[in-house]
C-alpha cells in the first residue's frame, strides 16, 4: 500500500551527516560503523572523521532504496535550517539568518540533484500529485519518490518578498518556528509568541498559496497563528500531550482546533515522542535506547480519532532519522520499509482497510487536494 510520509529531513541528513541517501541502509551502516570488528573495511569509512555531534545522528534507517522497498512513494521533506545559538544538546543552528538562508539553498539544490538523477520528482501542483499517485499504483525499482517540499523553520525565507521566489522553487508547506527562538517567533522549548514581522510573512505565504505547518510552535505562537491565518494548516509531525508530557506535543484543545480547520496530524516514530515517562521539553532526560514498539503509535491514533470523532485527521509524519537513529526508533523497527509492518499492526488491532488507507495516504491526499483544488 502506498505510504505518504508527512515529514522527513532528507537533505539535512545528506548534507549535515554526509550521507549518500541513494545507497542502501546496509551500505551506509557499514560506512558509518564506529567500531567495525575488523577495522574500517569500507573504503569510504567515516570512522576516523567523526567530529562533535551533540545530538548524534544514530544508526541510519532511511535511504531512497529503503523508501521504495516500503512503498513510501511520496514524502514531505524539509528545507531545515534555523537561527539558534548553539547549546549543550543542539549545535546545528545558524547564528544569523543569512547563514540559515544559505544552508536552506544547499538543501534545495540537493533535492534538485536527486531529481536530476531520477531519484525523486518535485510535486508542485495537483496534477503532479495525481501523477505520482498513479505511478505508485504499479511501481518499479526506478519509480521516483514524489517530493512535496516543506520548510522546518522559516529562517531561510529572508523576508516577505522572498516568498514568491521560494514558491517558484517548489516550496509548499512552511513551519514558521522550530527549536528555540528564531527570526519570526518562539518555537519548541520556549515561552512566547510571534514577533511582529511574522504577520506580513504569513500574509505573503497565504497570497502565494503555501500551507502552514503548526509543528514546533510554542503554545502562544500556535494560537496566534490560528487567529491570524485563514488558510490550510496541518501538524506534520506531532503527538498527543494528553499521552506524553511536554509542550512539543499538541493539547486536546489544539488537536480539536486543527481538526476543525480540516488539518491532519502526522504520527512520529521516536521514543521521546511515545514514552510517557519522558518529557520532550527536557532533552537531558531522553532515553538512549527505545523501549516501546510501533504499537505505541496506535495509542495516539486512538486518542485523536476518539477526540475528533473520525479517522480523517491522522497521517504518518515519521521524522525518522530526524536527529536520531535506530537506537530511539521503535523496538520492532529497522528501516523505513518497516512502515509497511505498521500497517499490518493496525490491521491486527482491528482497524478497517479503509481507515488504514486513510492513515497511510488517504488523509494527506485529501488535505492537499482540498488545499490545491
Amino acid at each position: 500500500m502506498l505510504i505518504i510520509d508527512g515529514h522527513l529531513d532528507m537533505a539535512y541528513n545528506a548534507t549535515y551527516h554526509r550521507r549518500d541517501l541513494t545507497l542502501t541502509v546496509q551500505e551506509l551502516r557499514e560506512r558509518e560503523d564506529p567500531d567495525p570488528p575488523r577495522g574500517p573495511d569500507h573504503p569510504d569509512s567515516l570512522r576516523e572523521r567523526r567530529g562533535l555531534e551533540p545530538m548524534g545522528k544514530g544508526v541510519v534507517t532511511v535511504t531512497m532504496p529503503a523508501m521504495r522497498q516500503g512503498q513510501v512513494g511520496i514524502m514531505l521533506s524539509t528545507i531545515m535550517s534555523r537561527v539558534q545559538m548553539p547549546g549543550v544538546t543542539m549545535n546545528d543552528g545558524m547564528r544569523t539568518q543569512t547563514a540559515a538562508a544559505a544552508i536552506g539553498q544547499s538543501h534545495l539544490h540537493y533535492y534538485r540533484a536527486l531529481e536530476r538523477r531520477g531519484e525523486l520528482k518535485f510535486i508542485r501542483t495537483l496534477a503532479d500529485l495525481e501523477a505520482s499517485v498513479k505511478a505508485w499504483e504499479q511501481p518499479t525499482p526506478q519509480t521516483p519518490v514524489g517530493l512535496i517540499l516543506s520548510m522546518e523553520s522559516a529562517d531561510p525565507i529572508l523576508d516577505p518578498d522572498h516568498v514568491s521566489q521560494w514558491w517558484q522553487w517548489g516550496l509548499r508547506s512552511v513551519g514558521i518556528t522550530h527549536f528555540g527562538v528564531n527570526t519570526w517567533g518562539h518555537g519548541t522549548g520556549t515561552r512566547g509568541g510571534l514577533f511582529p514581522n511574522a504577520y506580513p510573512l504569513m500574509d505573503a505565504l497565504r497570497a502565494a498559496g503555501v500551507i502552514l505547518d503548526l509543528t514546533h510552535a510554542a503554545d502562544l505562537t500556535f494560537w496566534q497563528i490560528l487567529e491570524h491565518w485563514d488558510g490550510p494548516v496541518h501538524a506534520s509531525h506531532c503527538m498527543c500531550r494528553a499521552l506524553v508530557p511536554g509542550q512539543r506535543h499538541l493539547s486536546d484543545e489544539m488537536i480539536r482546533a486543527l481538526a476543525e480547520r480540516g488539518g491532519v496530524l502526522g504520527m512520529v516514530f521516536a521514543e521521546p515522542m511515545l514514552n510517557p515517562s519522558w518529557n520532550f521539553d527536557h532533552p537531558e532526560t531522553w532515553p538512549a535506547t527505545a523501549k516501546r514498539s510501533m504499537k505505541a503509535v496506535i495509542e495516539h491514533i486512538d486518542h485523536i480519532c476518539q477526540l475528533t470523532g473520525s479517522c480523517e485527521h491522522v497521517a504518518i509524519g515519521s521524522d525518522l532519522d530526524g536527529g536520531f537513529g535506530r537506537e530511539t526508533s521503535p523496538t520492532d523497527y529497522d528501516t523505513i520499509a518497516d512502515l509497511q509492518k505498521f500497517l499490518g499492526i493496525l490491521d491486527r488491532r482491528g482497524f478497517s482497510q479503509a481507515d488504514i488507507a486513510r492513515f497511510a495516504h488517504g488523509n494527506l491526499l485529501r488535505f492537499f487536494r482540498q488545499a490545491w483544488g
